[in-house]
């Protein structure tokens, strides 16, 4: 660790701390979003824990805490590496405790390391051993994922916003097997340890801004949905009103409730829908004729008019109602232009509805 990436490891280290909390609580459902949480935890850890044993000025500790930890986050890191690459994911549940198992038992040995110098040797060459076997496991990682990347860019039809997450993590990638490499081909020959100097800091520092956006991007979508603010859940708090008057006069059109998407947007959005597009169907018959040009403000007029006359008991129409085309027009056949049309509906309903 060079002396400038550790002037700012605090700043870095809180705000890293602050991505892996928000990811386990809200991105934490598929398996590898578990790994990248376990790994990027374990990081944090390493990170933290050298910080603190440099400030207090126990150096060799520092450095046993940081690779002990990191063996941990390698682990993880291994894992992600592979079911990124294409194991199935039944096979890596398997295999990572025993990745795990690895992890653990290396950074215990690693922390143990003085008081086992006759064993496994003087704490120069065990320094030495370490060092190469970890940088070994992250060129591995590396090329299991940059592999994945150039798999999926040359063979999937990503769209423009995975095809840039793909080349930025392929560069991640292709920089953990030069950045370890170089360290284990310098370490294997016995090259002195020198500070890493200014280039090689910026561009650690750039990898893990890299890095960072790529953990960040699921959190900040995760965050949107959970509070509502992203297209579905915008969609749905416009059409409430409407949908709301609308199943209150037929009540009969509303849905059993489903339970296997709780509070999905997307699955709130599409019964939404339904159930607009059904009750206006049943209010059809108790439509008024259109009055002057179509527009969607008359239409709703008629709509307001139908929901009062059903409410109210009324019969239905013996002939007339909305025109096909009023329903076709939103999107009984077509969701993306039916959902268009329905917004356009619930935007003139509050101000037509006090009309009638």
């Amino acid at each position: 660790m060079s002396t400038l990436p550790l002037a700012g490891v605090g700043a870095v280290a809180v705000f890293i701390a602050a991505i892996i909390v928000g990811r386990w609580f809200l991105v934490n459902e598929l398996l590898i979003d578990r790994l990248i949480n376990a790994a990027l935890s374990w990081d944090l850890a390493a990170i933290v824990a050298y910080e603190i044993a440099s400030v207090l000025g126990v150096r060799d500790l520092a450095e046993r805490l940081f690779l002990g930890l990191g063996a941990m986050a390698l682990a993880y890191g291994y894992g992600f590496a592979r079911l990124l690459a294409g194991m199935d994911p039944e096979t890596l549940r398997s295999r990572q405790p025993r990745y795990n198992r690895v992890g653990a038992i290396t950074g215990a040995l690693i922390l143990s390391g003085p008081a086992l110098a006759g064993l496994l040797g003087a704490p120069a060459a065990q320094s030495r051993v370490i060092w190469t076997a970890g940088s070994l496991v992250i060129v591995s990682c590396g090329a299991l994922i940059a592999k994945a990347c150039v798999r999926e860019l040359r063979t999937a039809d990503p769209t423009t916003g995975e095809r840039w997450a793909y080349y930025a993590l392929l560069v991640f990638g292709l920089y953990c097997c030069f950045a370890s490499g170089v360290g284990a081909f310098r370490t294997i020959a016995g090259t002195p340890y020198v500070e890493p100097g200014l280039p090689w800091a910026v561009a650690t520092f750039v990898m893990l801004a890299v890095v960072t956006a790529l953990i960040a991007i699921p959190l900040f979508s995760a965050a949107l949905v959970r509070s509502g603010f992203d297209r579905n859940g915008r969609a749905c708090r416009e059409l409430r009103p409407l949908w709301c008057d609308l199943t209150a006069a037929v009540p009969e059109i509303v849905l059993l409730p489903d339970d296997s998407h709780p509070g999905e947007p997307m699955q709130r959005l599409y019964r939404m829908t339904v159930e607009i597009q059904d009750a206006l169907l049943h209010l059809r018959p108790y439509e008024p004729e259109p009055s002057g040009e179509p527009s969607m403000a008359d239409y709703a007029r008629r709509i307001a008019h139908a929901a009062r006359a059903k409410t109210s008991g009324e019969p239905p129409r013996t002939r007339g109602g909305a025109p096909a085309s009023a329903v076709q027009a939103l999107g009984v056949d077509d969701r993306a232009a039916g959902l268009r049309d329905l917004l356009r509906l619930a935007k003139a309903w509050p101000k037509e509805r006090i009309k009638v």
